[in-house]
């Protein structure tokens, strides 16, 4: 069955280990969305590895790997990762880029700087310039990387013209202008060092397709950044729910059979934004240590806090999720009581209602359960009966409050510290 792996939460749910242990059972892993903002962490031959572009199928080695039509895309990041590849030892002979791809160029990163720099409140982006790459795409502005492989004359009057366009707006922001002849010559480079992997990802995607291949949609971030069902402004700029994979590949929604949701045991953030379950202190800090939480690409500590239900259910209603993919449950082997958020308490009411609106979610008060923990080691274990009895009730409360079932759960990093039910 062709499967979405969808992040229900802040991202960092380990999206990428759950694209790695699954990808080998399917044909094509497509990445519909994002840019190098994402960082998606898999252990290669006890090898820890961060892909930032690159679909995290690309170690399977019969496995196609599509990064597709709204990724943003930094040409020379996306080299990088491809040579990368290439020094682990792997043929990324299996890599497609969509020729439709918007290009991230470097007056969007320097825009990105300056307008976190002048907000009245920090939303904690990366800076990478994904907001106004996305922002130019809305304002039909964008350049692809099929520009890339245009002749340099045209090449540089389409980069020249927007270059100027933008530097207005950069002085005028008391930034420095950008020199368009700085970078021009380097994207040409990667540009044709990226020409044999470039192709037109929706016509191939609708032949693979109608040849009867299995898709894997991998996705960056979470359900609650999403552009517009997130914790709005606080949320990145792409859609990284389910819609966002027929936007980001053209195909249908015919092409998706099954979306298996990614949660932690516990909740994470990075940056700015309401987060009602975070722990604080000397807690958050213990949790933030054990789960070894922070950012794969900024290296920014993550926020952390308990389990939210709440929020989860939202996550799993807005994405039709089928099944859910629980990870880090060893983070939680030494705690002796464990806590979840099964309701939020209002001024008004008490109800298990999930409003992403930032003057909503910024008042809530979380209503928590608690749990005893197992207080045992769970990352050697392999099958389900082995688990504590107590790991084995915190899980079946989650499915029996998200009335879905926890068809596998992550006890380490590692491919093979995964337990199927």
């Amino acid at each position: 069955m062709n499967t979405a792996v969808m992040g229900l939460q802040w991202g960092d749910e380990g999206k990428g280990k759950v694209i790695d242990y699954l990808s080998g059972r399917f044909d094509v892993v497509v990445r519909f969305q994002g840019g190098h903002n994402a960082g998606h962490t898999i252990y290669y031959r006890d090898r820890k590895v961060i892909l930032h572009l690159i679909p995290s199928g690309i170690f399977s080695t019969d496995t196609l790997s599509v990064i597709g039509n709204n990724v943003v895309v930094n040409p020379i990041q996306l080299v990088r990762e491809i040579r990368e590849i290439q020094q682990l030892g792997l043929d990324p002979g299996q890599l497609v880029i969509s020729s439709h791809a918007p290009l991230i160029l470097p007056f969007h990163q320097e825009l990105d700087i300056i307008f976190e720099e002048s907000r009245y409140t920090k939303i904690g982006t990366t800076r990478r310039g994904i907001g106004p790459a996305y922002e130019d795409l809305a304002g039909r502005r964008s350049l692809f990387i099929r520009d890339l492989l245009m002749d340099k004359k045209t090449f540089s009057a389409k980069v020249i013209r927007l270059n100027t366009y933008y530097n207005q707006v950069i002085q005028g922001l008391g930034g420095d202008p950008i020199d368009p002849e700085s970078f021009i010559d380097d994207y040409l480079a990667a540009g044709e060092f990226l020409k044999p992997y470039v192709k037109n990802t929706p016509y191939l995607l609708h032949r693979l397709a109608a040849e009867g291949k299995s898709f894997l949609f991998e996705g960056a971030q979470g359900t609650l950044l999403d552009i517009n069902f997130g914790t709005y402004p606080f949320v990145t700029s792409s859609n990284t729910t389910v819609g966002g994979i027929f936007t980001g590949t053209g195909l249908s929604h015919k092409a998706l059979d099954r979306v298996v949701g990614i949660s932690k045991a516990y909740t994470t953030r990075v940056g700015s934004g309401p987060f009602p379950s975070e722990l604080t202190g000397e807690p958050g800090d213990a949790l933030r240590q054990a789960g070894r939480e922070f950012g794969s690409t900024t290296g920014r500590p993550r926020r952390v806090g308990w389990l939210d239900l709440v929020a989860l259910r939202y996550a799993v209603m807005i994405n039709g999720v089928d099944e859910l993919f629980l990870t880090k449950l060893d983070v939680l082997d030494d705690l002796p009581v464990i806590q979840m958020v099964t309701r939020y308490q209002t001024d008004h009411s008490t109800e298990p209602v999930f409003d992403p609106h930032m003057e909503s979610i910024s008042q809530v008060n979380p209503v928590m359960t608690p749990f005893d923990g197992w207080q045992q080691k769970t990352s050697d274990l392999t099958t389900y009966p082995d688990l504590p009895p107590a790991a084995r009730r915190y899980v079946e409360f989650i499915e029996e409050y998200l009335k879905i079932p926890v068809r596998s759960i992550s006890v380490g990093g590692a491919r093979h510290q995964t337990i199927d039910r």
